[in-house]
């Protein structure tokens, strides 16, 4: 435990820098984020524990978003201190299994980001540190913009090597353009390459809120733009040893509900065309 507390002291350094605004390009009106995470714990409990007395008491995280609760999370393994993943799979083996984990397809990370669309498709997905937040958060714009009335978003994934890290549909849909009609030699590496349901709908399950009501995680998004963030927060002493990365997500996590649920991040200088917003009409500039 004092090595726990060692390390997650050192953590708020870094949740500090990690908890800013998130900058907006659009000078448009825009709906609101809807934006909570869902915290895989051994029960109700634990959960209660690790988010309420460590995350926020002990290692004083602000987390003013909502956080739901998965409470199926089942150690595998150890949690060790360094691992290594292929296409987003720990090479010794998964640590943890999780009703959310399992049906969404997220392969037992400490944590994954989901950017869900209106039509609850997943339109981007990270599981990395190194989010690119600009990129992240324009994605988030484009989509509450609802350019064309049609959720488009102009955000690639960057190149093929790094696209496990974080993705976009944008960038799977360009990717498997270009390739159209070639014949890729891969030994099925492009199946696992990409998220499962990136740019398709994200199954429904039955999560718990924290005072232990169940909800449908369907109720939760439909038609809603959704940032989902999925992180482990189980009690055991190793799985603890994860917490300076998670700490850092719920920092950020923190930073996207501030800036685009409550709205506290200025308006950008450009103005988008087109844009529907939450409206059956494109919004009209006011000069």
């Amino acid at each position: 435990m004092r090595r726990l507390l060692a390390v997650v002291s050192l953590v708020i350094l870094f949740v500090v820098q990690t908890n800013g605004q998130m900058d907006r390009f659009s000078s448009n009106p825009i709906p609101k984020l809807n934006a909570f995470a869902i915290a895989l714990s051994e029960d109700l409990d634990a959960a209660n524990y690790v988010v309420n007395e460590m995350y926020k008491g002990m290692v004083q995280v602000p987390i003013d978003f909502d956080v739901y609760v998965d409470p199926t999370y089942k150690k595998l393994k150890d949690h060790g201190g360094f691992d290594i993943s292929f296409f987003g799979e720990s090479a010794s083996g998964k640590k943890f299994e999780s009703v959310v984990d399992d049906e969404f397809d997220l392969k037992a990370n400490n944590f994954s980001f989901l950017i869900i669309d209106r039509k609850k498709k997943v339109r981007a997905f990270s599981r990395v540190s190194t989010i690119e937040l600009d990129q992240f958060s324009r994605i988030v714009e484009e989509l509450l913009l609802n350019i064309d009335g049609e959720e488009k978003i102009t955000v690639d994934s960057e190149e093929e090597d790094v696209a496990t890290g974080w993705q976009t549909d944008l960038g799977r849909f360009n990717e498997e353009k270009e390739n159209e009609g070639a014949i890729v030699i891969d030994f099925g590496a492009s199946k696992k390459k990409w998220y499962k349901y990136l740019g398709e709908e994200i199954p429904d399950v039955e999560i718990k809120k924290m005072d232990g009501t169940t909800v449908n995680f369907y109720d939760l998004i439909n038609g809603k733009v959704s940032l989902v963030l999925v992180f482990m927060a189980s009690k055991s002493q190793d799985a603890m040893l994860q917490a300076a990365g998670i700490s850092m997500e719920l920092g950020i996590m923190n930073g996207f509900y501030r800036s685009f649920s409550l709205g506290e991040s200025d308006p950008g200088d450009e103005w988008v065309e087109n844009a529907y917003g939450d409206g059956t009409e494109p919004m009209k500039k006011v000069e």
